[in-house]
C-alpha cells in the first residue's frame, strides 16, 4: 500500500480548487447574448450535457451594479425522462432559493429570472436539474460591482520578488476541527 503525504493531498485539492476556479470564471467571459443591449449581456461559451442529461445555457449581464436588478436567462433542453425534469435554482451566497419548477418530457423551455446583485464580487447561482434519478448543479457566475473574485478574509494575497502572485492560506492537520 503506498501512503500518500498530508500535503500531498493537500497540493492536489489546491490545484482541483484552482481548475474548478478557472473554469469558472472563463465561463463569465462570452458574447453578446440574442436581444440584450449591447455590453449588457454575455453568454456562457460551453454548453454541456451533465449526469441529469439536461443542457442549460446561461445568459448573464457582463457587468451588474451593486443594487441593481438584473434579468438571468436560463434556457433548458435535452428533457428525456418520461416524469420530466425538476430543476432548482439557489443564490449561493445567501442559499435562497430563487426558482423550483418542472419540465414536462420534451420540453424546451426559457426563464427569464431577476437577480439583485446584493454584494461585491463574483456571485454565483446554483442550477440543479434532476431527472430520471441522476441530479446535476451548475454555475452561474454573475459579476456584481468590481466583478473580483474576493478572497477569503484568512488568506493573503503577496507578491514575490519575481513579481508573481502568490496566495497564502492557513493550513490545518487532516482530521482538525472534526
Amino acid at each position: 500500500m503506498t501512503r500518500v503525504s498530508p500535503l500531498t493531498r493537500l497540493g492536489a485539492a489546491a490545484c482541483g480548487l484552482a481548475l474548478a476556479l478557472a473554469m469558472s470564471t472563463s465561463a463569465c467571459a462570452g458574447t453578446a447574448g440574442d436581444g440584450a443591449a449591447a455590453g449588457k449581456a454575455g453568454t456562457r461559451a460551453a454548453q454541456v450535457k451533465p449526469g441529469s442529461g439536461v443542457t442549460l445555457k446561461a445568459t448573464v449581464p457582463t457587468k451588474v451594479a451593486l443594487g441593481e436588478t438584473v434579468t438571468v436567462r436560463l434556457q433548458f433542453s435535452g428533457v428525456t425522462a418520461s416524469d420530466g425534469a425538476s430543476v432548482e435554482v439557489r443564490d449561493v451566497a445567501t442559499q435562497a432559493t430563487l426558482l423550483s419548477t418542472r419540465l414536462a418530457t420534451g420540453e424546451a423551455r426559457t426563464i427569464d429570472l431577476a437577480y439583485t446583485g446584493r454584494s461585491d464580487g463574483v456571485q454565483y447561482l446554483a442550477v440543479t436539474t434532476t431527472q430520471a434519478g441522476r441530479s446535476s448543479v451548475q454555475a452561474v457566475a454573475v459579476p456584481v460591482g468590481s466583478g473580483q473574485l474576493k478572497l477569503k478574509p484568512e488568506g493573503q494575497r503577496r507578491t514575490t520578488a519575481g513579481g508573481e502572485a502568490v496566495i497564502s492560506l492557513p493550513a490545518s492537520s487532516p482530521g482538525a476541527g472534526r
